[in-house]
């Protein structure tokens, strides 16, 4: 092997390229949260050091083989494990330098051969009008980067430059008055059905405006514009149709009559026919800049235009451009005229042709009930390629497959008529990439389990160990406005024998926790699930609890849900809204707070009835998330609390009644006008929730449990095909009342601690009491991961859906796989399933923690995938093993650490 091979195949080479691609990937993490995608494949994955990076981990690859003899018979699960990441970084090296991709954006009706791409590009046309020429250069550009570039041309003998002059993100138009090649110039705000747009009008220049071409010009002569002069800063207007006028400033209407010159006033309103527009502001000097709209360089909003300004010169003449282009669209073209030479300049994606049209038939929308989130969305397509027409229907993981070409369901048009279709052209890069995903596969199964594998040999050298040596390691993870208000003289005394009075029967409060309701998301569930939900979210604790000089009073969910519906005039001076005085500061110090943590809601409001932390709240806003300190958290979690109670005993939550005539089976509050309910539906409803409010406070307890016999009745029968069956919604009620995860996390703690002792006393002593007390800890932490299984299927039967669809479910599931990790491999180590169980414990201590909401919620349209579910819980499954790994790893680390001369036998 010469000197050069040896160099590949040392491991150091190796450790730099792993080492260099892990700190790549990391930075660029940050730079596309920060800055967005573009900058960072600019920075970071377009660079020509990151791809020598992938070539010199392919190279040592390659050579390891060489040195290792990996061809040899015994070595063949790790030479397939080493081929497998250079076929991978092949699949990777096609994709990168021969695919293609984008979107396409199809309307029902029509059909579409043309992909946007995903590279943008400077397209520069030059024409004299005999000979042409066309340049073309691919740029990408962001706030932090170097984004100089020069162009040098010539054309029929002249020279040809374009050079970048500055790059605007979330580009707007503003004007500079008083400037030194400024013009008269005039505001205006003008609408035309398509929402409001700011145009400013050069004198000299008409506007036309919306679908009917209404043309308004600034002292021009021409016919059927309606025409604004200016004469020492006085304006008058000339219309050859009627305009009716509404000074704002007066709020008084008038008429403009045809073809009258009038005198007219700045901030007006003028209506002709579907348009209207307001002459805001005048310019005597106006020069029109382009500036950014984001509040710091880093802000890119995808949705607005950017704005590339480049320098021009043909010849000796020079000229500045400005070229506006927004992400996922075709860009605009922009002409300038060198006297006899005409420069057409485009920045943007570019047209990519397909050889097959796609027909949209017909785009699928469906919603959740009574929700505008999207439960799916589907295109009907057919490809057209010649004769050939092959319909297809593309939603969510299911694609079109055609000629090398694959085509996904991306998005939709905001008026629901028209798909976007993503696009890639990467057939071969995509089956080179999944056969060394194959090869990795089946290389680290083998590696892992082989007979001559090293973690097999290592496996029976720890069965003939008699003693097992370990450390202790502790781990301890800890993780608007409108208001009600009352004359001070009216506020009630609240205290312990008041809160007593509230009290609703327990037995009602289990009939109301069963009638159904509809959330903001369109799911159906019982009104106990509601209340749970909302109580945690106020106060941290799925009940509510009244304490006053060491006596407290406690009531479930429904009791105080109900309670607070029926009497919210009280109940708006009762202690409910957690907050937290230290990370409060100043702003919470004068807070009434009650020895259980809580304020009341209108200790929140001033004498005056204005939000106290009105002012604060929109400042925290502001920021974003990674700047806002623990203040700004506390005073956002105590807002939303406030918010969610407001809405309480607004009555917004209690959407329980179904409306018969929408189509979207969307439910109602008792607060509805119920003027789109057929009449005696909306009477009911109208009358029924006042009456059984009522019932309630005067604790007539059969006549309120009959009025919720006539709600239940009127759901059952109007809102029959959304109701969950009888069978889910005792499940939901029962999952909601064992509420297993809280007290399983202290059982986990437990069992871990002891656990924990007794794996280091064995250490030490062999006594039959120790195997004893060990195998039956062992034995109820089996029984308790039994039922923590059961508790996962019941939420999976409830939701119905595979758990592991949002925060909170994902922490409790690698809780489970930690702990099934732990009784997997408790024989191989006497302290994997201690700490398994003590970790186990921590993660479901954190989901039970109030930035993790517990809600079911319906599941997004991406998830709705067999394989999605499969590839969701593989990979957060494999946390749990890692997790457990890097615990015994850091105490095998401690043992080396700690280990001396009197007990290194142990």
């Amino acid at each position: 092997m010469n000197k050069f091979s040896r160099v590949l195949a040392s491991p150091i080479l190796a450790v730099i390229c792993l080492f260099t691609f892990a700190f790549a990937m990391a930075v660029a993490t940050f730079i596309e949260n920060d800055y967005g995608t573009a900058t960072a494949w600019k920075l970071i994955y377009n660079a020509w050091w990151f791809e020598l990076v992938m070539v010199g981990l392919g190279a040592s690859f390659i050579m390891s083989i060489y040195k290792y003899k990996l061809w040899r018979k015994e070595k063949w699960a790790l030479l397939t494990f080493h081929l497998a990441f250079i076929v991978i970084l092949l699949g990777a090296g096609i994709t990168r330098y021969a695919s293609y991709g984008g979107i396409m954006r199809v309307r029902e009706g029509a059909s579409s051969n043309i992909i946007i791409s995903d590279n943008n590009y400077l397209h520069i046309h030059l024409s004299n009008g005999k000979t042409t020429k066309t340049l073309k250069k691919k740029l990408e550009f962001s706030p932090i980067s170097n984004n100089n570039f020069n162009i040098d041309s010539e054309f029929e003998g002249t020279p040809i430059s374009i050079s970048y002059k500055n790059f605007i993100a979330d580009a707007v138009p503003q004007i500079e008055n008083n400037s030194e090649n400024g013009k008269p110039m005039i505001e205006m705000i003008v609408s035309a059905g398509n929402g409001r747009e700011t145009v400013f009008l050069e004198k000299g220049e008409i506007e036309a405006i919306g679908a009917h071409q209404h043309k308004i010009g600034f002292d021009v002569e021409a016919e059927d514009v309606i025409n604004i002069t200016e004469n020492d800063g006085n304006f008058k207007i000339q219309s050859p149709r009627n305009l009716s006028a509404f000074v704002m400033a007066t709020e008084t209407a008038s008429t403009i009559k045809k073809d009258s010159l009038q005198d007219i006033q700045l901030r007006t309103l003028y209506r002709d026919g579907d348009a209207s527009f307001v002459p805001l502001a005048y310019y005597p000097k106006g020069e029109i800049k382009i500036v950014s709209a984001s509040e710091k360089p880093k802000d890119n909003d995808e949705q607005k235009d950017d704005a590339l300004i480049v320098n021009v010169a043909v010849g000796d003449n020079k000229m500045e451009i400005t070229l506006l282009y927004r992400e996922g669209f075709l860009p605009t073209t922009h002409d300038v005229n060198f006297n006899d030479i005409t420069v057409t300049l485009s920045y943007g994606a570019e047209p990519i042709t397909t050889p097959f049209s796609i027909y949209l038939e017909d785009f699928q929308l469906e919603r959740y009930p009574g929700s505008t989130s999207p439960s799916s969305y589907a295109s009907e397509v057919k490809v057209i390629d010649g004769d050939k027409e092959i319909p297809h229907r593309i939603f969510m993981n299911n694609v079109l497959d055609y000629k090398g070409f694959r085509f996904f369901q991306a998005s939709y048009d905001t008026d629901e008529l028209g798909t976007v279709l993503a696009v890639n052209h990467d057939a071969l890069g995509t089956n080179v990439t999944y056969i060394g995903y194959f090869l990795m596969m089946i290389g680290m199964f083998f590696t892992l389990f082989g007979k001559s594998s090293r973690f097999t040999l290592i496996n029976k050298k720890l069965k003939t160990l008699k003693l097992k040596s370990t450390a202790l390691v502790l781990l301890l993870l800890t993780f608007s406005n409108t208001v009600f208000s009352q004359n001070e003289s009216q506020k009630p005394n609240i205290n312990l024998e008041l809160v007593k009075q509230l009290e609703v029967d327990n037995q009602h409060a289990e009939l109301f926790g069963r009638l159904m309701v509809q959330d903001l998301d369109g799911r159906i569930k019982p009104m106990n699930t509601l209340a749970s939900e909302f109580l945690r979210k106020l106060s941290r604790k799925p009940y509510f609890k009244y304490t006053e000089n060491g006596k407290s009073i406690r009531y479930s969910a429904n009791q105080a849900f109900l309670a607070m519906q029926s009497a919210p005039n009280i109940w708006q001076y009762v202690p409910l809204i957690k907050v937290d005085p230290k990370k409060g500061g100043e702003l919470f110090s004068n807070l009434s707070i009650n020895e259980n943590g809580l304020v009341s809601f209108s200790e929140l409001l001033e004498k005056e009835g204005k939000y106290l932390l009105d002012e604060v709240v929109e400042n925290a806003n502001k920021k974003k998330p990674a700047e806002r300190s623990e203040f700004d958290k506390e005073v956002l979690k105590v807002d939303e609390r406030f918010n969610i109670l407001y809405n309480v005993f607004a009555g917004n939550y209690l959407k329980v009644f179904p409306n018969s005539n929408d189509k979207n089976n969307k439910w109602h509050s008792h607060t509805h006008h119920f003027q789109d309910f057929p009449a005696e539906d909306g009477r009911f409803a109208k009358q029924i929730m006042p009456n059984y409010f009522k019932d309630v406070n005067e604790k007539n307890w059969v006549e309120a449990s009959e009025k919720l016999g006539y709600i239940k009745t009127f759901q059952d029968v109007l809102g029959a095909d959304i109701i969950p069956s009888r069978k889910r919604i005792e499940a939901e009620l029962w999952y909601n009342q064992l509420n297993l995860n809280f007290w399983l996390f202290q059982v986990y703690f437990t069992l871990g601690a002891l656990l924990l002792v007794l794996a280091l006393i064995k250490i030490f002593t062999k006594k039959k009491l120790i195997e004893f007390l060990w195998n039956g800890l062992i034995i109820l932490t089996l029984i308790s991961f039994l039922i923590f299984t059961g508790n996962i299927i019941l939420r999976w039967y409830v939701s119905q859906h595979a758990p592991w669809s949002n925060g909170y479910e994902m922490l409790v599931f690698v809780s489970w796989v930690l702990l099934l990790c732990g009784l997997l491999t408790f024989r191989k180590s006497d302290f994997a399933l201690p700490l398994a169980t003590l970790f186990s414990g921590a993660l479901l201590f954190v989901s039970y923690l109030d930035w993790l909401s517990p809600e079911i919620t319906n599941l997004m349209p991406v998830l709705k995938s067999f394989w999605l579910k499969v590839h969701v819980a593989t990979i957060v499954s494999s946390y749990a093993p890692l997790a457990l790994s890097a615990i015994l790893g850091f105490m095998a680390l401690l043992l080396t650490i700690f280990k001396t001369k009197t007990t290194k036998k142990l």
